[in-house]
C-alpha cells in the first residue's frame, strides 16, 4: 500500500537517499537532453468537526458542519548520468492548490554510490528529511494533514511549522529555504546528514547576502545534522534516527540562537508497526517570540492487504509570545484507516480529537480564538501518480 505514517514515508525518502533508483525516472546518457517526468498526487477531503472555540470577548463563533479541504502537489523529476558513475537530477515540487506558495520545492542533487548525494536548492534540511517518527493510519498529525488542511481552527499565536507546538520535525523557521545538504552512503544500516542553510525564511528567494544590519535580520548561518540507522533482525526491522538544528538569531534585545534537537524510533514485526520521535528548542526567531518548546509523538499501526489501519498521539508545547507567561499548547489524536481501491487510488478517513490552548493575554479583549478543543471525521480520496 502507498500510504504510510511519516516515520515510513521519511525512511523510504532516506534509504532511496544515496543508491540506484533514488528517482523512478530512467536515467538518460549525457549526451542527450534530461527527459523530466511528471509525479504527484492530489488529496480533496470532506472534514466534519465540532468545535468548541472561545475567544478573547466571548463573542459567539459559528463553523461549518462540513467542509471542504485539498491537498496536491505536482512533482518534475528528471535524472542524468555523468562520467565516473555520477548521477545529476532536479526535483520541482509544484503545490497544486490556489494559494500564495506554488513552489514547495526546487533543487539539483549529484549523487555517487561511494560519495554519496549532495543537494542544492530550496528543501528541507537533512534532520528533516531524515527524521523517524511515528505510524498512521493513513491521516497524519505530526508536521500533518489535519493542521496542513486546517481540519479545526488554531488559536491565535500559533506558528504552526515553525515551532515544536504540532510537530516534532526540525524546521523551527527554516522550512524550505535554500540550503546545502549532503548525505553520506549507508554503511552496515547507518547514514549520516549535514545542512548549511545560509538564512532561514519560508521558501528560498535570491536575496542578498547581507545577513545583519544594526543587529537586526533573519536567521543565519544555520546548521543541521542527523543520523539515520535501519537494519532488520529476522522479521523485526528497526530504524531510529537523532537530529539536531541551529540557527544564529539577530543580536536584537531579547533574542537568542536557535537549538534544536529530537530523536525517534520505528519497530517493524511483519505487519505491524509501533514507534514514537520527541523534539526539543530554545531561541527565538525575533525578541518577542521564543521557540522554546517540545513536543513527542506515539502510534501504532497495522496493514494487511489493502488495508492499513493505525492510532497517533501527539503533543506540543511551545512558550511563544514572550508577553504572555501562558504556554501554547496542542494535542492531537487520531484513528485513522486507508483502503487501496486500485494502483496509485486510495479512499483514506478518520476520526480525531484536538484540544488547542492559546495564550490568554493575546486576545484578552477582542474577537481572536483564545482556544479550541473538539472531535472530528474527516475523509478523503487521494490519487497518486
Amino acid at each position: 500500500m502507498a500510504v504510510r505514517g511519516r516515520g515510513a514515508a521519511q525512511r523510504l525518502l532516506v534509504t532511496a537517499v544515496v543508491g540506484a533508483g533514488t528517482f523512478t525516472v530512467s536515467p538518460v546518457a549525457a549526451e542527450e537532453r534530461m527527459h523530466l517526468r511528471i509525479a504527484g498526487s492530489m488529496q480533496q477531503w470532506a472534514v466534519a468537526a465540532g468545535q468548541n472555540i472561545n475567544t478573547g470577548d466571548g463573542s459567539d463563533v459559528d463553523t461549518a458542519p462540513l467542509d471542504q479541504k485539498h491537498n496536491s502537489e505536482i512533482r518534475f523529476l528528471g535524472e542524468a548520468d555523468l562520467a565516473h558513475a555520477i548521477t545529476i537530477g532536479l526535483r520541482v515540487e509544484l503545490e497544486a492548490n490556489t494559494d500564495d506558495q506554488q513552489i514547495g520545492e526546487s533543487f539539483l542533487f549529484l549523487e555517487q554510490a561511494a560519495a554519496g548525494r549532495l543537494e542544492i536548492g530550496d528543501t528541507d534540511n537533512v534532520a528533516v528529511s531524515m527524521q523517524v517518527s511515528a505510524p498512521d493510519g493513513g491521516i497524519s498529525i505530526n508536521d500533518g494533514d489535519l493542521l496542513g488542511i486546517e481540519a479545526f481552527v488554531t488559536p491565535e499565536g500559533y506558528e504552526e511549522g515553525n515551532t515544536l507546538i504540532d510537530s516534532t520535525a526540525l524546521q523551527l523557521g527554516d522550512d524550505t529555504s535554500g540550503k546545502f545538504n549532503y548525505y553520506t552512503p549507508r554503511i552496515a544500516g547507518l547514514q549520516f546528514g549535514a545542512s548549511n542553510i545560509p538564512r532561514f525564511e519560508d521558501g528560498g528567494s535570491n536575496n542578498n547576502s547581507i545577513t545583519r544590519v544594526d543587529g537586526q535580520g533573519p536567521v543565519s548561518d544555520g546548521v543541521a545534522l542527523a543520523i539515520n540507522y535501519t537494519r532488520e533482525f529476522g522479521d523485526i526491522e528497526i530504524e531510529a534516527y537523532a537530529g539536531y538544528l541551529f540557527g544564529d538569531s539577530p543580536s536584537s534585545a531579547g533574542s537568542r540562537a536557535i537549538h534544536g534537537a529530537g530523536a525517534g524510533l520505528l519497530v517493524s514485526l511483519n505487519d505491524f508497526e509501533i514507534g514514537g520521535s520527541f523534539a526539543w528548542s530554545r531561541g527565538d526567531v525575533r525578541d518577542d517570540f521564543s521557540l522554546n518548546g517540545r513536543s513527542f509523538d506515539i502510534g501504532i499501526a497495522y496493514e494487511i492487504e489493502r488495508w492499513r489501519v493505525g492510532l497517533t498521539y501527539l503533543r506540543g508545547i511551545n512558550e511563544g509570545s514572550r508577553a504572555d507567561p501562558a504556554d501554547q499548547r496542542l494535542d492531537q489524536l487520531i484513528l485513522s484507516g486507508t483502503y487501496e481501491l486500485d494502483a496509485g487510488v486510495n479512499l483514506v478517513a478518520g476520526f480525531f480529537y484536538y484540544d488547542a490552548d492559546g495564550e490568554k493575554d493575546l486576545v484578552a479583549d477582542d474577537e481572536g480564538v483564545r482556544s479550541n478543543c473538539g472531535f472530528g471525521f474527516a475523509t478523503a480520496l487521494e490519487i497518486r501518480f
